[in-house]
């Protein structure tokens, strides 16, 4: 187990009292080539991990300790962030940074996540639990997508409840198999599964296709998810911003994909009203799983994130806030 430097990883454990587990992959950018691994797009040497993780941990959201929280008791699984890869790679990637020095970045997310399963498996005494939650932000998001078949087939095969939650985690790229097998060298039936330039749709419509009602499959996002528009400007233009004409980018991205999604079995939770930071252009929040906000009744969905993840765990999927990835945006003085 390492981190993207080589230097030392951990994965963090909570034993519950009730049958349940929750594991969670915590988010943190991505390195797809050679210039996002000198920039540090991907977050993983600025951020330390058990940093990362304890604000995960305890910032609140639904891996906190929340008394009378549907998660208070379940056991949980936490991987913090630290590899670039998606929490999905196995590879060594040699690149030259900004000094001219050749160095390697370790995406060991994969290998990091399997012996941490491993040793908890043999150890913890969760391995017949009835509920299962696979989740994540972000990048961990993609993570919950790509890694839960893993997760249902090698450690929960017999999990009553399956469920699946991808949080603020949707983005274009032709290459993201080319990424995913050549860049990360993540397993082959993993990285096989993306045949599109929608990651997060691939991996989705997979486990649909595979576990049909068996499992739950969720997703939610702001409409206007202001740092995947700025990664998806990235993607498309080379650019880590977007402009007043671009500031739509996601919201387009998310309207397209909708349908797709729902074809797939996947149940939304679509909302808006939490801005971005100080932006001026009507972007929305990254994330809300790891945040109070994750408890916040909506208005226009008379619904929580939280409570609409409950219902789907017992086996109530409905979707909220579709609508609004047809609302329009008004303009605004970006300064």
């Amino acid at each position: 187990m390492k981190d993207s430097e080589g230097g030392s990883y951990h994965a963090l454990f909570k034993k519950g009292s009730e049958n349940k587990v929750m594991i969670y992959f915590a988010g943190g950018g991505a390195s797809v080539s050679e210039e996002t691994a000198r920039d540090d797009t991907y977050n993983t040497k600025l951020v330390k991990p058990d940093m990362l993780a304890n604000v995960t941990m305890n910032m609140g959201g639904i891996a906190s300790d929340v008394e009378d929280g549907p998660f208070e008791n379940w056991s949980m699984i936490l991987f913090p962030y630290a590899t670039g890869d998606f929490h999905s790679g196995t590879g060594e990637f040699r690149y030259t940074d900004k000094d001219g020095k050749e160095k390697t970045l370790y995406h060991n997310g994969y290998t990091n996540y399997t012996a941490a399963m491993k040793q908890i498996m043999e150890k913890a005494g969760i391995e017949n639990a009835d509920t299962v939650l696979v989740t994540g932000y972000s990048a961990g998001g993609f993570a919950a997508a790509l890694l839960a078949d893993d997760v249902y087939t090698n450690y929960f095969p017999d999990a009553e409840s399956k469920n699946v939650l991808v949080d603020a985690s949707l983005l274009l790229n032709d290459n993201w198999h080319d990424i995913s097998a050549n860049v990360w060298k993540t397993p082959t039936e993993i990285s096989d599964k993306l045949t599109r330039n929608n990651l997060t749709l691939d991996c989705l419509k997979a486990l649909h296709e595979k576990y049909g009602d068996g499992i739950h499959l969720l997703f939610d996002s702001s409409t206007r998810d202001g740092d995947l528009a700025k990664m998806q400007n990235y993607f498309d233009t080379g650019i880590m911003e977007v402009d007043e004409e671009v500031a739509d980018i996601y919201q387009q991205i998310l309207k397209y994909t909708i349908p797709k999604f729902k074809d797939a079995g996947v149940s939304l939770f679509i909302f808006d009203g939490i801005g971005y930071y100080d932006d001026k252009r009507n972007m929305t929040a990254h994330t809300i799983i790891a945040t109070p906000v994750v408890w916040l009744t909506f208005e226009e969905q008379n619904k929580s994130v939280a409570e609409w993840l409950t219902d789907a765990i017992n086996g109530k999927l409905n979707d909220y806030g579709v609508d609004l990835v047809d609302k329009v945006y008004e303009k605004t003085d970006n300064k």
